[in-house]
């Protein structure tokens, strides 16, 4: 009776140690997540000195999400508006290279093959975005950086309140 107590008192402590970080993730905004999963590959220091033609790509590409706040249901329907389009890409692609004749044995449908393949791409990158932030230290690194420069843009009047939205008013950047 007291191993079944003891090991169920543990179960819970673990219980919540896990919901206390799961919760934690969670006041991580999407734009942030989205904008580390951008700046992850950026190998240097962002370039932030007030003109944007300075910036690297990767900063460049990452500010407006973040001054948008973009929420991930936005992001989604971007990825819903192109889909046909690039479905219809991914198909022509794979008939000019012959996939449906050759593959005519396992009923092969370039059609069909490209419109789950830019679904599970759809769904694969907004998994990552929301799942590995907790692996993407460089990108945390870089999206502290820029918190802290749109922290005193703002400061200066620059830019407004709103465009620090993704990280609490500037609040969040000690756990980038």
């Amino acid at each position: 009776m007291f191993r079944s107590l003891r090991r169920k008192s543990l179960r819970g402590g673990a219980n919540k140690r896990s919901r206390k970080r799961s919760k934690k993730s969670e006041r991580v905004s999407f734009a942030a997540k989205l904008a580390a999963f951008i700046l992850e590959g950026l190998h240097r220091k962002p370039v932030l000195d007030g003109n944007d033609a300075h910036m690297q790509k990767e900063v460049s590409g990452a500010i407006p999400y973040l001054h948008m706040n973009i929420k991930e249901s936005d992001v989604v329907n971007k990825f819903k508006e192109t889909e046909k389009m690039r479905i219809g890409g991914l198909s022509n692609i794979c008939k000019r290279k012959g996939l449906e004749r050759s593959l005519s044995e396992v009923n092969f449908s370039c059609d069909a093959q490209s419109k789950n393949g830019v679904l599970s791409i759809n769904k694969s990158i907004v998994d990552s975005i929301n799942n590995r932030w907790n692996i993407r230290q460089n990108g945390r690194k870089h999206l502290k950086v820029i918190c802290k420069y749109m922290v005193e843009q703002h400061k200066r009047g620059e830019i407004p309140k709103a465009s620090l939205k993704w990280c609490n008013g500037g609040k969040d950047h000690v756990k980038f």
